[in-house]
């Protein structure tokens, strides 16, 4: 009989706790927001990268990489004093035939008009 007034008791205990229960309040506006997210439908492909790109880990990443690989890019073709000195004497070469050469073909006025 000890189990069974026990097993009442604790049924008694149960019921009991549910007699100080109030209803739940709800936040506001939740219905309007779980509206919004039905219908707001998949993100595009822009969106996602749009999200992923303005992480700031990812967009730090970025720029660092871009910085590194400028360095890199600049200290590679840094020219040497040997390129400057071809560069220039080819450069001289190139200026011994940029004089212009007088032709048949141009108009020279050699008369002079004396009135």
């Amino acid at each position: 009989m000890n189990k069974h007034e026990n097993i009442n008791k604790l049924i008694d205990d149960a019921l009991k706790s549910a007699d100080d229960i109030k209803r739940a309040a709800v936040k506001p506006f939740l219905l309007t927001r779980i509206h919004a997210r039905m219908n707001k439908g998949k993100e595009s492909l822009w969106e996602k990268a749009g999200w992923l790109i303005g992480r700031p880990a990812v967009a730090f990443t970025g720029l660092c990489m871009i910085l590194l690989i400028n360095i890199t890019v600049v200290m590679v073709n840094k020219p040497s004093a040997t390129d400057y000195a071809v560069e220039r004497s080819s450069q001289q070469q190139v200026d011994e035939f940029s004089y212009t050469v007088a032709t048949i073909y141009e108009i020279d006025n050699t008369q002079q008009n004396d009135k």
